[in-house]
């Protein structure tokens, strides 16, 4: 039996896994369902209600085939082959996306390699960039050594205001002290005339009634005196008690809004939990109907995501590339366009140094060619004096030849010119006519030809000029020194020349002698006549000469050495001349920065004017405030002390709210808490209310069965029908295990067929495909331009929060040091009054001892005129009224002590009888 029901349950529960799924397509079962409800069987009334105890069990677990169950094999096969397939064109889209990621790396590397390039030429231009900088930073720190130097002196502008206004305010304070003085003193004048006028009325009328009228006056000015004091105390609390009055009226105004406030958020608060419960309810029924329907688009959207994820990310991919790749472009255009640039200025000054280099090499070897000239010409002076002779003869040889030759050169010629007149008589008008055919022809295309040449020559002409007034503005400063030089060079060269002149003229004076000496000889020679003298002589002429020759070629060799040092000099002066060139442009750099730095500093003075007439100005104002804040400084002492006091009573108010308010919040909490146990307490109820239910349920139901049992036939009859009932659900769950798995293997293909179709639309029309990227695109752009309004929204609020915080930091600031002050005052002020109060009674006393003291002298003075009779008593009588009088003096102090314990408000007073009683 329990085998047979556990079976029964197992198929029970794939059943209603059908039934819901059934449900969930749109398919209903009706019969078998009626079928199995409408059983008479105790025994299966007895499943069937374990069978809903158990759906009711399972009512929120997700039921799911084994995966190994045979039936979901042919299931599994289908899906995994529809799945490879998605797979391998899957595999092949990123095979060609990852082809195309390499070929746009290998060109963002070249890309890459031509930008660094660009780089350090930008680099190098942004060097240059940071002198000029520097340049500019040295000007602004020159401006803000002056404006530091403004800045000195208006602090010490404000020290010198400060240290004034402290001043002010303590004469201010002095002064008011002075007059109150005064005041007391011109009272106190006032009461000694008083007393002057009654004591001398008093004399004139008794002397016995003077004494007792003094001591009324006394008593009198005493009541005057506390009167007056108890008047002044009553006038400060009947304006402190108007004040307080008022403070109150404001407070309970506002205590008022405050309670209207509350009232009006209590009741919003009251509408949103209404609004709260409504929506939670609402939201709980759409959650119901969302679950079902989530169900079954779970599956097919989780599919569909991972899809489309990876669709998106390929296109995100893509789509990045494509930005960089076009960023990466423009910039490569602009850094082509820089390069190409730099690279023409490159060619030019390359072209400018080829020719200043070719110029130079060409004059090297000039040099070296003129040079080389002079030695040849040197050399060969002196071939050819040797042939010169020799030429002079032959040419006196060839003059008388040329002669005749000449001469019948002209014979021929006229012969010749007479045939040839002829000739030209009759080709002279052809000939005329050519020539000038084509001489008009030539003269055109020289004509174009030299254009061409000239506007060439004009371009090249005007750089050169350009060039040549660069170098002969700083060759002409080279040019004075340099003929300054070349003169004290010619002088010496002319001593030189001078020297040279002399050694020929010697040279030729010898050689004459020489020759005369030669003809001698050979006279000699032929007369065979020996002189041995002379022939010494000749050889020492002879040596003489060849000393001058050497003498003269060192001459020559130190000429041509003055030469080259001439041409190094020259070389030297082109050199500066450029230097010179450049430093005078620079010096107009220069002066053009000077002149904009004079106009800034002219600004700057007229501001530094403008400067000092605001801050006269605002001097003035200074001291007109400064008058007002001196008399609104009391008005402004006694609203604070006001506001202190309503300030207090408001934050004592406030704390009682917020305790209030934390002891409603408690509450709150607590009746929530209390509200969720009793739900769960009312759940478990129910819920042991069902199962109790079901229990006597299924006890009735099994009594009944019994029952029926007895009367009717055995357990083997019912098992038979229960088993029979088995085998037809069993049929009936494999017919539909089977439409299952047929259903499952339909949706698989008729997935392929939707992949397939869905393949061959975008082969067909691309474009749909291409206008939803475009679309997705646009959005997305749309997107991007409503994040980055947000971000500039934010930006600038937070931009106005920092501005906000910075100004509440600044009034924080300006508060803190207010309360500082009033601190600083309220501190000094207690020990201010306190040194006025002792003051005060010190004077009372002071005045007492004078008081009494004159009395004493008035009676002594009586006395001594004998207006009183002396009473004799004895030294243990008046030691006895003395210490009467000590212990009548130490009881009154013991109570006036007592007082002040008693009544601290009186202290003062209380004082001036103690001092009054220690005199």
């Amino acid at each position: 039996m329990t085998d047979g029901k556990a079976k029964e349950v197992g198929f029970a529960l794939i059943g209603n896994d059908l039934l819901q799924r059934d449900e969930l397509s749109g398919r209903t079962v009706d019969e078998p369902q009626q079928s199995r409800s409408h059983h008479s069987s105790p025994l299966h009334s007895v499943f069937y209600d374990e069978k809903q105890w158990m759906d009711q069990f399972n009512e929120d677990t997700f039921k799911i085939l084994d995966p190994d169950d045979p039936l979901m094999k042919r299931f599994q096969d289908a899906l995994k082959s529809h799945l490879q397939r998605i797979d391998g064109k899957l595999d092949e889209e990123i095979r060609e996306l990852e082809a195309a990621l390499k070929d746009a790396n290998k060109t963002r590397e070249d890309e890459g390699l031509a930008l660094y390039e660009v780089q350090q030429e930008a680099a190098r231009q942004e060097q240059a960039i940071d002198q000029y900088k520097d340049m500019l930073a040295e000007v602004v720190n020159l401006r803000g050594d002056i404006s530091e130097r403004l800045e000195k002196i208006k602090s010490a502008h404000k020290r010198l205001q400060d240290e004034l206004q402290a001043k002010k305010s303590k004469e201010k304070l002095l002064q008011q002290s002075v007059e109150s003085l005064d005041a007391l003193q011109r009272q106190f004048a006032k009461w000694e005339q008083d007393l002057a006028a009654n004591l001398s009325i008093s004399q004139r009328i008794s002397e016995k009634d003077a004494a007792t009228e003094r001591e009324l006056i006394y008593q009198k000015q005493q009541k005057d005196f506390v009167l007056l004091k108890l008047e002044d105390e009553v006038w400060k609390l009947q304006s402190e008690i108007k004040d307080l009055d008022e403070q109150l009226q404001i407070k309970d105004e506002e205590k008022m809004a405050l309670g209207q406030t509350l009232a009006d958020a209590a009741a919003d608060l009251e509408a949103l939990e209404k609004e709260h419960k409504t929506l939670y309810s609402a939201w709980n029924s759409v959650l119901v109907l969302i679950s079902q329907r989530d169900k079954i688009n779970e599956e097919i959207g989780a599919e569909q995501r991972r899809i489309k994820e990876s669709l998106q990310n390929l296109q995100a991919q893509v789509e990045n590339l494509k930005k960089n790749s076009n960023k990466e472009m423009e910039n490569n255009e602009r850094l082509t366009a820089l390069q190409t640039r730099i690279k023409d200025e490159i060619n030019l000054v390359k072209k400018l140094y080829d020719t200043d280099k070719q110029k130079y090499s060409s004059l090297e070897k000039n040099f070296n060619k003129i040079s080389k000239l002079i030695d040849q010409n040197e050399r060969e002076l002196a071939v050819a004096t040797l042939e010169h002779e020799a030429a002079s003869n032959a040419d006196e040889q060839l003059g008388r030849d040329l002669v005749k030759l000449e001469k019948q050169k002209r014979s021929l010629e006229e012969d010749l010119l007479a045939r040839l007149d002829d000739k030209v008589m009759h080709d002279k008008a052809l000939k005329n006519l050519n020539r000038m055919l084509h001489e008009t022809k030539d003269g055109n295309l020289e004509s174009e030809v030299n254009l061409n040449r000239a506007e060439n020559a004009y371009g090249k002409s005007l750089l050169e000029i350009e060039k040549l007034n660069s170098r002969l503005a700083g060759e002409r400063f080279d040019l004075d020194a340099i003929e300054q030089k070349n003169e004290d060079k010619r002088r010496d060269l002319e001593k030189i020349q001078a020297d040279i002149k002399n050694h020929e003229l010697l040279q030729k004076q010898k050689e004459r002698k020489v020759a005369q000496l030669n003809k001698k000889i050979e006279e000699l020679s032929r007369g065979k006549e020996e002189i041995d003298p002379y022939d010494a002589k000749i050889q020492s002429m002879e040596k003489n000469i060849d000393e001058t020759e050497q003498k003269i070629k060192k001459a020559q060799q130190f000429w041509l050495r003055q030469q080259g040092y001439m041409y190094s000099m020259s070389e030297q002066r082109d050199r500066q001349i450029q230097e010179l060139s450049c430093i005078c442009r620079e010096i107009m750099l220069m002066e053009q920065r000077n002149y904009k730095l004079e106009v800034q500093l002219d600004k700057q003075r007229k501001e530094e004017v403008n400067v000092n007439r605001s801050m006269n100005g605002l001097q003035h104002r200074l001291l007109q405030i400064n008058v007002k804040l001196a008399s609104q400084k009391e008005l402004r002492n006694e609203l604070e002390d006001k506001n202190n006091s309503v300030r207090n009573e408001y934050i004592q108010s406030l704390k009682n709210a917020e305790l209030h308010l934390i002891q409603l919040q408690a509450d709150i909490k607590r009746l929530c808490e209390d509200k969720c146990s009793l739900k769960e307490q009312l759940t478990a109820a129910q819920q042991d209310n069902l199962s109790w239910e079901k229990k006597v349920q299924l006890i009735t139901e099994t009594n009944k069965s019994f029952k029926e049992e007895r009367n009717s036939g055995g357990d083997i009859a019912l098992m038979k029908s229960e088993l029979h009932k088995m085998e037809i659900r069993l049929s009936y769950l494999r017919k539909a295990q089977e439409k299952l798995v047929q259903d499952m293997e339909f949706c698989i293909s008729r997935r392929d067929n939707i992949v397939d179709e869905a393949m061959a639309r975008e082969k067909k029309n691309p474009k749909n495909q291409h206008n939803q990227r475009i679309i997705m695109k646009k959005r997305l752009d749309d997107q991007k331009t409503k994040i980055k309004q947000v971000i500039k929204e934010t930006k600038q609020i937070e931009n106005k929060i920092a501005s906000i915080g910075d100004q509440q930091k600044t009034l924080l600031e300006y508060l803190n040091e207010g309360q500082k002050l009033l601190r600083q005052n309220e501190d000094v002020v207690p020990d201010i009054e306190k040194q006025i109060v002792e003051a005060e009674l010190i004077k009372h006393h002071n005045l007492e001892v004078l008081v009494r003291k004159q009395r004493r002298v008035n009676m002594l003075r009586e006395l001594k005129d004998g207006c009183y009779k002396s009473v004799i008593k004895s030294e243990m009588v008046l030691d006895e009224e003395w210490r009467n009088q000590l212990n009548l003096n130490k009881n009154l102090n013991e109570i006036m002590e007592q007082t002040q314990h008693d009544f601290p408000l009186l202290k003062n007073q209380v004082r001036k009888i103690l001092l009054t009683l220690e005199t």
